[in-house]
């Protein structure tokens, strides 16, 4: 099953009242347990013991990095009915032993707490049933013609007739040696009889053939829907192929033949391994449409969910599910499912040049004249307001796709609106920017100001550092994902991989927090690099605080859930340039081995 498919689904949760008031009332406390990062110390922590208990397992001889709230290194960790009994040194740790207790000897490697997905989509499933076009080191594909031999060879493979759709996903113009986006015609002569759909990269595109327009109606007369747009050949009406944001909603597809409960299960179980290979306790359905939300609930109700699943429902359902609170428990973590606020989609993707900035793109911006291109916002600022009053107001919490600082600057605005509209504060809600890419400045102090909290996307910087710094100009390219200015702040911050955009490994995610180096070896904006451990913190006990999970989770300390990693070796003391490298040997959930290296 390839892992690389960008499947984009929605996202919801609902924080009750109370938990909206006792987090206003505790602001304070509630950073002061994640602070910008500082050395770590070694301690053995003799005094977490209580030698009348006994362990289920005990873990000796390691580098435990606690991140807890002094980064404390410790040697070893007990563990009884699920969670941390206490964290020491070795000796210490061996008092809790007793004769039914399982001992593991670290041998000198290094245990982390599992790791919190910022934001993915976990449920991009189904990739079996289409072309991977990813460009290196993801996939193979180099140039056009790669495209067209990799979707010829599926075809044949896959035995596909005549009329039936052919879709590929993860093409990169910016990668391809021709330096562009295919057009209808790159296709239509290898496939005059079939509709072929190429999703871009970022997802927030489709390129398609002459018979994919034709069978979906969309010709020169047809007009950009809200929020989209058909790209035209210069001077014409006549698309090109390219469908740019909501455009894409206008393909006709035919649907697939629905898979079976039993299939769409075991489909679950592969992805909950996959990010369990990647280290990943809790993960993130990053936009949750209702059917996909559905096949979550009836797993987790199978007792099929090993790891906890963030779903954040896509805001257009928002309206549906408050119809039925009986069914659907918001902010509530049960049998590993939780909902954990609506996404909405406010803007698109800056490689795609659809983000929407204040100021335009530097180079040219497919379907778009003049010299103010600036991208799309894909929401009204009337729409914006309206849905994050709705929220508040139903004490939902409330994640937005932002990447362009004009979008980001219509979520804050829209946030003030909901405040001063309903006589309430943001703070404590912690409203998430998801992905916040191009902040400014002046809006990181609007964050710190409305307690927002930006989950931030590093691993840009290597993928599209290059592209941004061309196509946005070395100031904004470089402020790209400000991680550090962010911390400096004082606000709390998150680390994602967007998976499928980006591979899901959370330790190259930790590489790109930490050098921000490009494919090309520039270091994209050198003074946005954080510490080993800033990064680490950023992808647990940080993830942690983004689902108001911080009590229970996201460092290892007594009484918390054994969520735990075992790596190869230690991110905060390895070559920074070889953290890519490390490996995750085996992953706990609960106390239990969820995932093991061969």
């Amino acid at each position: 099953m390839n892992k690389n498919l960008f499947l984009l689904a929605p996202s919801l949760f609902v924080l009750s009242l109370a938990a909206v008031q006792k987090a206003n009332q505790s602001q304070e406390s509630l950073s002061s347990p994640i602070p910008p990062a500082t050395e770590s110390r070694v301690a053995s922590m003799e005094s977490a013991v209580v030698p009348r208990e006994t362990a289920d397992i005990i873990y000796i001889n390691g580098r435990v990095i606690t991140v807890d709230s002094a980064n404390t290194v410790a040697q070893a960790l007990a563990v009884k009915d699920g969670r941390i009994l206490a964290v020491g040194a070795t000796a210490s740790i061996k008092k809790l032993k007793g004769t039914a207790t399982q001992v593991v000897d670290l041998q000198g490697k290094t245990l982390i707490p599992g790791f919190i997905d910022g934001h993915s989509h976990f449920m991009g499933l189904g990739r079996s049933k289409a072309v991977d076009l990813s460009a290196p080191p993801v996939g193979t594909v180099k140039s056009i013609p790669d495209i067209v031999a990799a979707l010829q060879a599926f075809k044949e493979k896959n035995h596909i007739k005549d009329g039936e759709w052919i879709t590929g996903f993860g093409y990169d113009q910016d990668q391809l040696a021709e330096g562009r986006h295919p057009v209808k015609e790159d296709l239509d002569a290898a496939f005059p009889n079939n509709p072929v759909a190429l999703q871009h990269v970022s997802g927030h595109m489709v390129l398609v053939n002459s018979y994919a327009l034709r069978v979906s109606g969309i010709d020169s007369t047809t007009k950009n829907p809200a929020g989209g747009m058909i790209v035209r050949k210069p001077g014409t009406n006549e698309p090109t192929g390219l469908l740019q944001e909501h455009a894409g909603a206008l393909l006709k597809r035919e649907r697939n033949k629905k898979p079976t409960w039993e299939e769409q299960l075991q489909e679950i179980k592969d992805q909950e391994q996959f990010y369990a290979s990647n280290g990943i306790t809790t993960a993130q359905e990053g936009r949750t449409g209702f059917e996909s939300l559905e096949l979550l609930r009836k797993a987790a109700a199978a007792d099929a969910l090993y790891i906890d699943i963030e779903s954040l429902p896509a805001y257009e359902t928002v309206d549906r599910l408050l119809a039925d609170t009986a069914a659907y428990h918001f902010g509530v973590l049960d049998h590993h499912l939780k909902l954990a606020g609506t996404k909405l989609i406010a803007d698109g993707s800056p490689q795609g040049k659809t983000a929407y900035f204040t100021r335009p793109y530097l180079v040219d911006v497919p379907g778009c004249t003049g010299d103010d291109c600036r991208g799309i916002p894909t929401v009204t600022q009337e729409q914006f307001n309206a849905a994050v009053a709705k929220d508040f107001k139903n004490n939902i919490r409330f994640f937005v796709h932002c990447n362009g600082d004009a979008t980001i600057d219509m979520y804050i605005k829209a946030i003030e609106n909901a405040d001063r509209e309903l006589n309430t504060t943001s703070l404590g809600r912690r409203p998430v920017v998801i992905h916040a890419q191009f902040t400014r400045a002046d809006q990181l102090d609007k964050y710190k100001e409305l307690g927002m909290l930006p989950s931030f996307f590093t691993n840009h910087t290597f993928f599209w550092g290059d592209v941004h710094v061309r196509n946005l100009g070395k100031e904004r390219g470089w402020f790209e994902s400000p991680v550090k200015s962010a911390l400096k702040r004082g606000i709390v911050i998150t680390n994602h991989t967007d998976y499928g955009v980006t591979p899901l490994s959370q330790l190259f995610l930790l590489w790109t927090s930490v050098n921000r180096v490009s494919r090309t070896g520039q270091v994209i904006g050198p003074d946005e690099r954080l510490t080993p451990i800033e990064g680490l913190r950023a992808i647990t006990i940080n993830g942690a605080y983004e689902y108001f999970e911080e009590k229970t989770k996201g460092s290892l300390e007594k009484g918390k859930l054994a969520d735990l990693v075992i790596l190869s070796d230690d991110p905060t003391t390895i070559d920074p340039l070889k953290i890519k490298d490390i490996h995750v040997l085996e992953t706990i959930k609960e106390g239990k081995t969820i995932y093991r290296k061969n």
